[in-house]
């Protein structure tokens, strides 16, 4: 019955899911309908859910005065998520509801592909049951590799079979869906463009080089930059920006959550050319707060006017593109599509085109479908940490150095190893081409008596230093490990060797 391809664009404030059927001419399609919005239709969800009274709610059942968990995919990363996530209480709810991040993540994208299913039952009937899926997951071009996993586990937690994701970088899915929906554009083989993803949460910069357009073909030409300078660090300094003028106990949450809202809704999509302008005044709703005549707060109305947004403005300023010198800027995401930001970009990279495709704010989940349809398109990465192992080294190579490390004797070998040394197969910023596996020569010695089964881990390091250093500290830590089964390979196969005592060992290679 053929495939149907989902992309799950699973972001820091709003979640979207596209389909498309493989092998199937029709354009991919947008999930607009859900729980608790009726008949209005939105390409996306709220990313919220609230375990409030003991009832589950997520996105637009999410009431306006609940306690609400916000940010869910930045609690994944626990490197990224601490000052956003804490301000908007979200790790303290998790606690009273005796809940991780994962499982959250986990129950909330369940009601995402819940949803999706419901979508596609309506539209293709019992039929729908006998086809394959393959789910298309998107991550922020900077996610750790814990992250990553985590996200995995949450998908999987959904009841998503693992066989069934695959993962694509944010600015990624992005750039394939801007060169197809960008047309006509001036794009031409070997520019280079750089990709700015303007979340909720995060921003994610890539440049990219286009090698040919037709097919498309792209090469990352520098690592990946980005951080939590979204949106919803706007709504962060909002939140402080109340308290600092009202008093942050002198709120009630109804009154809060109704500024917050009308903040998101009226005033932050609308920021434009004219933000700067002091003469811009809004009122923000504040029912139940007292009057303050010295902070224009007055009958229920906070007035703001364009002088106070200059403490909410430096976030913005984080999504400016990279200084590299390229030929376009791609802008999407939800603050991709502002005109603030455009003409922000625009001012100040004169002379570099700007371009903001349609659906912007679908950009992410429609290059994921694209994804799932085309495979592969980026044929050169550039590493973002370093990879490799742990060994022993033969001391003598080391003329003394480390001499406060113990050398240890290798009684098979009979020599004096260098224990802790790094064998660094990957190097920050070094190319990793598609396809092309990076090989380096590894080598153990087995006492015979012990080669029975020949299964072997060894623990995965990384390092994020710019410079990789020689031996195991502080800054090397283990992501995973990797298991060696060569229990099933002949014996004959390996070295066999007899040092000096007479004992056999095996040189496995």
């Amino acid at each position: 019955m053929g495939r149907i391809i989902i992309g799950l664009d699973f972001g820091t404030t709003y979640s979207g899911v596209a389909w498309v059927l493989d092998n199937c001419p029709d354009e991919p399609e947008v999930i607009t309908s859900w729980p608790g919005r009726g008949n209005r239709t939105s390409p996306k969800v709220p990313s919220i859910v609230s375990y409030s009274n003991g009832k589950f709610l997520w996105g637009y059942q999410a009431t306006l005065f609940g306690e609400n968990i916000r940010g869910i995919k930045l609690l994944l990363d626990v490197s990224q998520s601490e000052e956003v996530a804490s301000a908007l209480s979200s790790v303290e709810l998790l606690k009273q509801n005796q809940k991780t991040a994962v499982q959250v993540a986990g129950t909330y994208l369940k009601q995402l592909v819940y949803n999706a299913n419901q979508t596609l039952d309506r539209r293709f009937g019992t039929a729908v049951k006998s086809m394959d899926r393959q789910y298309i997951l998107t991550t922020p071009a900077v996610w750790s590799d814990k992250a990553k996993d985590a996200t995995l586990t949450a998908a999987v937690n959904a009841g998503i079979a693992r066989h069934e994701i695959a993962l694509i970088s944010e600015p990624e899915a992005a750039a394939l869906y801007c060169m197809h929906a960008i047309q006509p554009n001036t794009i031409r083989n070997g520019d280079v463009v750089v990709v700015c993803d303007a979340g909720g949460g995060t921003v994610d910069l890539i440049s990219y080089c286009v090698k040919t357009v037709s097919p498309l073909s792209l090469e990352e030409v520098v690592e990946g930059s980005g951080g939590i300078c979204g949106s919803m660090v706007l709504d962060v300094r909002f939140n402080e920006l109340l308290d600092e003028l009202i008093g942050k106990n002198k709120i009630p949450i109804n009154s809060r959550e109704m500024a917050l809202k009308f903040w998101q809704e009226d005033i932050k999509p609308n920021f434009a050319n004219d933000l700067d302008d002091k003469d811009e005044t809004h009122f923000i709703p504040l029912p139940g707060v007292k009057d303050n005549r010295k902070i224009s707060l007055r009958d229920g109305f906070l007035k703001l006017d364009g002088s106070r947004h200059y403490l909410i403005q430096d976030q913005v300023h984080g999504a400016q593109a990279s200084k590299n010198t390229v030929m376009a800027i791609l802008l999407v995401g939800g603050s991709g599509s502002s005109e603030y930001l455009f003409q922000r970009i625009k001012k100040a990279h004169r002379g570099i085109t700007v371009m903001q495709p349609p659906n912007s704010w679908s950009a992410v989940m429609l290059g994921a479908v694209q994804h799932g349809i085309e495979g592969n398109r980026v044929g050169k990465r550039i590493a973002r940490r370093h990879y490799g192992v742990q060994f022993r080294s033969d001391s003598s190579a080391y003329n003394g150095r480390f001499p406060d490390v113990k050398r240890e004797w290798c009684r098979l070998n009979e020599t004096w190893y260098l224990p802790g040394v790094m064998n660094w197969y990957i190097h920050k910023g070094g190319e990793i081409s598609e396809g092309s596996p990076i090989c380096m020569p590894f080598s153990r010695s087995i006492a015979v008596e012990n080669a029975s089964t020949m299964i072997f881990s060894d623990p995965l390091l990384v390092c994020n230093r710019k410079s990789s250093p020689e031996r195991v500290e502080d800054t090397v830590f283990q992501i995973c490990t990797l298991e060696t089964d060569l229990s099933r390979v002949p014996a004959y196969l390996f070295d066999l060797r007899k040092n000096s005592c007479g004992q056999k060992f095996y040189k496995v290679n």
